[in-house]
């Protein structure tokens, strides 16, 4: 596996990781209003350029952190609430440079319970964590 870096617009958040195998493609209205298409990493994995200076918003049932930057606003990453070093972290793909999408494989999840989503897979869509 390759490191590629990432970067919202603005360049204020920047890190890097390795290419993922996959990433989820998930059409709650959150994720599907913010164009989220996520890598997930144990915590360790994703290198940070310095301290990610985001705004954070949590919502349902307040169990994830949502970052933006806040200076551009592109959704960065999310992370589980209160804990600092959480296992795991789920980086916005669609920031990753060099990411090919004919290259990674899509995981869509139906969390939006309407299974309508903007990408194509040949992948079996996942069930809500409602169902």
């Amino acid at each position: 596996m390759s490191i590629l870096q990432a970067s919202c617009h603005c360049g204020a958040v920047r890190f890097e990781v390795e290419e993922p195998e996959w990433v989820m493609d998930c059409n709650c209205s959150r994720c599907r209003l913010y164009g989220g298409l996520w890598a997930y990493y144990a915590q360790r994995d994703v290198k940070f350029a310095s301290k990610p200076d985001t705004s954070i918003y949590m919502w349902g049932d307040r169990m994830l952190e949502f970052h933006t930057c806040r200076t551009c606003g592109c959704a960065t990453h999310s992370t589980e609430v209160g804990t600092e070093d959480a296992e795991r972290i789920a980086v916005n793909a669609r920031l990753i440079r060099g990411l090919h999408p004919k290259r990674t494989r899509v995981v869509q999840k139906n969390n939006g319970n309407d299974g309508v989503f903007w990408t194509h897979t040949e992948s079996p869509v996942l069930p809500s964590h409602d169902e």
